[in-house]
């Protein structure tokens, strides 16, 4: 058995024989590389979410600071 592997700009294209793989277990495969995406996806907002939240912070304090630190 060869797979093979290629990327371009937008997709990755993988290729192996038909024979090499049951049906049941492509999909176990196609399944698992869907959730690693969702996964991935989940962590970059919840990553962008944290950036945002300290930023609303700073600009929270920087509003109040005169008000508390008199």
């Amino acid at each position: 058995m060869q797979a093979q592997i290629s990327l371009d700009e937008k997709d990755v294209v993988i290729r192996f024989p038909k024979k090499a793989m049951s049906e049941d277990a492509l999909m176990h495969f196609l399944a698992y590389v869907e959730l690693t995406i969702i996964n991935q996806n989940s962590q970059q907002q919840q990553q962008q979410a944290d950036e945002l939240a300290q930023e609303i912070d700073s600009n929270v304090w920087q509003s109040l600071r005169g008000k508390v630190l008199k």
